[in-house]
């Protein structure tokens, strides 16, 4: 190793010779102890030497180059001796950074043990906040350290996602493939996985005090408030029937969505129904806290099923066992799914209903129809004709009044013929005898 003494400054530092081997020190003549270590690749890096009780150490400053000048090393030097002075260790201090925990790590222990510690939080919403935290939070943030990452940084973090910048079209295998989106409603759900994921690691000494995420703001999700009206409804299971006649829609794919109709459920609550959960007697299904959403603050969920619905489960049932009692007598004995609607393939459920959902609205004429919207218009048909809102949370499981709230102004209906009875009444035009705002509804259907 070969030492000069020099004033660390441009000039200086561009004259240093590279060694062949081992390095080269160049000792500054004006703040005692920082130096510029010149290896036999090249690179240049700025430190400062100090002695902190017996002990001698070498804090690293950082490479020359951007951002590191001669200037900028020296007065990061003066610092970190200033810090010695005060009884600090900067490189003890630097080196405890290293071992401390990255936003990556965080990320993988966060999926791993975080289940056991929040037993009501469903598989699927683990399932979806992995994906966005491994896809879009940790390409961004993951080589950080945890405790390290300002609001500043989530912030940038977020919008970069809402602007697209970690979408991906990527293969996951021989036939599969992953497509990675960005924009406004991925960076919510990311914001959402990102702030709880923070708060856990606070909760269990993974990290500081600190949640970065938990500051960002963003805008306000848009309302979407379509939903299906009494012809429209008609024209859907119109069109699910004729498509089941052509055999472009299957049986299966039909009932769920005449099921998803008739009980406001979700889809997951519907596709994922198993026997057992299904009580003829009683008329209602029976879901256990881990198959539905507020499950962790409701218990199980029950979901009552009117004659229509019951009838639709009775002839799934009696084809169920019809072709159990075949596959018996011709000698194949594979049990019978325990799924109400069975997969094609494998042992699970049945897959791809959207798809199907978004053929039948197109049959049917109904652009712009999710398969969310059907359990919207469920709840604005139970308040159209004179549900209250409690009962309609009750239907559709919510935990929260709050969160039922919001379909009392889903339906068009019922507010335009509130308005209209208003409108008559100050007009000195009466409403037809026995009219309530409840069944204005009916009224406004037949007037047209």
């Amino acid at each position: 190793m070969e030492s000069v003494r020099a004033r660390i400054g441009k000039r200086t530092v561009d004259a240093v010779r590279t060694p062949a081997a081992g390095e080269v020190r160049l000792w500054d003549t004006d703040l005692k102890g920082f130096f510029l270590r010149t290896y036999a690749s090249g690179r240049r890096v700025y430190a400062v030497k100090y002695r902190l009780g017996p002990l001698q150490r070498i804090y690293t400053i950082g490479t020359h180059g951007s951002p590191w000048t001669p200037e900028q090393a020296r007065a990061a030097a003066d610092k970190a001796l200033q810090r010695v002075k005060a009884g600090e260790d900067p490189a003890a201090a630097k080196q405890e950074a290293r071992r401390a925990l990255t936003v990556a790590a965080l990320i993988e222990a966060y999926l791993a043990d975080g289940p056991a510690t929040k037993p009501a939080k469903r598989a699927s919403t683990w399932a979806n906040d992995g994906s966005n935290l491994k896809r879009h939070v940790k390409p961004l943030l993951g080589r950080k350290v945890a405790n390290a990452v300002t609001k500043a940084d989530a912030a940038k973090a977020i919008a970069d996602i809402a602007a697209g910048k970690t979408a991906a079209d990527e293969k996951t295998g021989p036939r599969g493939r992953a497509r990675v989106l960005g924009g406004q409603g991925v960076a919510r759900r990311t914001r959402a996985a990102a702030a709880a994921m923070f708060a856990w690691g606070v909760e269990h000494g993974l990290i500081a005090s600190n949640n970065p995420f938990a500051g960002v703001k963003l805008a306000a999700a848009p309302m979407r408030e379509r939903f299906l009206s009494r012809e429209e409804s008609g024209r859907l299971l119109d069109a699910i029937a004729a498509m089941e006649t052509d055999n472009s829609l299957s049986k299966t794919f039909g009932d769920a969505l005449r099921l998803l109709m008739l009980t406001g459920a979700r889809k997951s609550e519907i596709l994922g129904l198993k026997w057992p959960e299904v009580d003829f007697e009683r008329q209602r299904l029976v879901l256990p806290p881990q198959r539905t959403k507020a499950g962790g603050q409701t218990g199980e969920r029950r979901i009552v099923l009117s004659p229509p619905a019951l009838a639709i489960l009775k002839a799934r049932l009696d084809a169920a066992e019809a072709a159990r009692k075949a596959a018996a007598d011709n000698g194949k004995g594979a049990g019978a799914s325990p799924y109400v609607f069975p997969g094609y393939r494998g042992d699970g459920h049945a897959t791809g209903l959207r798809k199907a959902f978004g053929a039948v609205c197109a049959k049917a004429e109904l652009p712009g129809v999710r398969l969310h919207d059907l359990r919207h218009s469920f709840a604005s048909f139970a308040i159209a004709d004179g549900a209250s809102l409690f009962l309609v949370g009750k239907l559709l499981g919510h935990a929260s009044a709050r969160t039922t709230e919001r379909y009392s102004h889903l339906s068009a209906d019922p507010l335009q013929d509130a308005a209209a009875m208003v409108g008559r009444r100050i007009m000195g035009e009466a409403p037809p005898e026995g009219a309530t705002v409840a069944r204005l509804a009916d009224y406004a259907t037949t007037r047209r």
